[in-house]
């Protein structure tokens, strides 16, 4: 991956625009990429595509959220921020 991204043009450039389109062309071919993916996972265990995809889009909102409220448990002597931050991501989560 740290191959593929070091194709992404500085900032110096054009005042960062083409590095920003080269930043939104990359996501897009990722989002394909990651969509590929969980299709032929889907697939091979059985599950029906939008089943899949909910599975997925929840992993991809719940997981890095996950893991800051693991770095702000670890940070933290009395862990409030990873109470409120897993309160407030499951709440955003859910609606």
């Amino acid at each position: 991956w740290k191959l593929l991204f070091a194709f992404i043009p500085p900032v110096d450039y054009c005042n960062g625009w083409v590095c920003f389109f080269f930043a939104l062309g990359m996501i897009a071919v990722m989002t394909a990429v990651v969509g590929d993916l969980a299709n032929l996972v889907g697939c091979t265990l059985n599950i029906g595509p939008e089943i899949t995809a909910i599975t997925f889009v929840a992993l991809g909102t719940s997981l890095p959220d996950t893991f800051a409220s693991k770095t702000a448990a670890v940070m933290d002597p009395y862990a409030d921020a990873s109470i409120g931050n897993v309160t407030g991501s499951n709440s955003v989560n859910v609606f």
